[in-house]
C-alpha cells in the first residue's frame, strides 16, 4: 500500500477536525483503519472532499480530519446522517492564514497541532495574527515544512496546524528554544486559553468523490 498523503488543509471549504481518546497504539491504529475502509465502500456523502486519520505519537489519540467543500454540504450531512465520526463532530474550521515556502516541496512526516479556546472572533484574529508575526520574524527551523492557522466558524476556538519533517525536527526546535517566543504568546494573551497539543503521525487519507 502506497503511503498516504497529507491532507491539503489550504483548500477551500470547511474542515471538520476532532479527536478520541482510543487506550492503545493497536486500537489506534484499528480506529482509522477501519473507519477508512467502511468510507471507501460506503455511498459517500455529497460535499466531502477528503478524509485524513492520525495517530498520537503517545499512542493514545485518533485525530480526525474530514474536508468539505462548504458549511452547506456539512449541514445536509448532519441532517441526512445523523452523528457518524469522523464526518460529523466538532468544531468547523476554516482557514485563516499560512505560512509556507514559495518552493517548499519537502513531504512532511509529522502534523503538529496546538488548540486554544478564545473570547470571539475579534481575539481569534488578533491572537493569530500575533502569532503569525512572530513566526515571520524569525528563519523556520530546519525541520519546518509549513503553519496553518484555523478558525472555528463558532469564533470560540484557534488551531495552530503545523507540517515538518518529522518527530525528531520538532524535539529539536523545542530543545534549541525557537518556539519560545510563540510560548509566551500562548501564555500570556489575555482571552486566549491552551487546551491541547499533540504529535501526530498520519495513518490513513481518502480523496473522496462525493459532489
Amino acid at each position: 500500500m502506497p503511503s498516504p498523503r497529507f491532507p491539503d488543509i489550504t483548500e477551500a471549504g470547511t474542515a471538520v477536525i476532532g479527536t478520541r481518546f482510543a487506550e492503545s497504539t493497536d486500537l489506534q491504529q484499528r480506529t482509522a483503519d477501519t473507519e477508512a475502509d467502511e468510507l471507501e465502500r460506503a455511498r459517500q456523502p455529497a460535499g466531502l472532499t477528503a478524509v485524513s486519520w492520525f495517530l498520537s505519537a503517545d499512542g493514545e489519540t485518533v485525530l480526525s480530519c474530514a474536508q468539505w467543500n462548504s458549511d452547506v454540504a456539512h449541514d445536509a450531512y448532519l441532517r441526512d446522517s445523523g452523528f457518524t465520526p469522523p464526518l460529523a463532530g466538532p468544531p468547523r474550521y476554516r482557514l485563516h492564514r499560512s505560512l509556507a515556502e514559495e518552493h517548499e516541496t519537502r513531504a512532511p512526516g509529522c502534523l503538529i497541532t496546538a488548540a486554544f479556546d478564545v473570547d470571539g472572533p475579534e481575539r481569534q484574529r488578533a491572537f493569530t495574527e500575533t502569532v503569525i508575526a512572530a513566526q515571520s520574524r524569525d528563519e523556520s527551523p530546519p525541520g519546518a515544512i509549513s503553519a496553518h492557522s484555523l478558525h472555528s466558524a463558532d469564533g470560540s476556538r484557534v488551531l495552530l496546524y503545523t507540517e515538518w519533517t518529522s518527530v525528531e525536527a520538532h524535539q529539536e526546535a523545542a530543545t534549541a528554544g525557537d518556539h519560545d517566543e510563540t510560548h509566551a504568546i500562548f501564555a500570556d494573551t489575555p482571552g486566549v486559553r491552551f487546551t491541547r497539543g499533540g504529535r501526530w503521525h498520519l495513518q490513513r487519507s481518502l480523496r473522496v468523490s462525493g459532489t
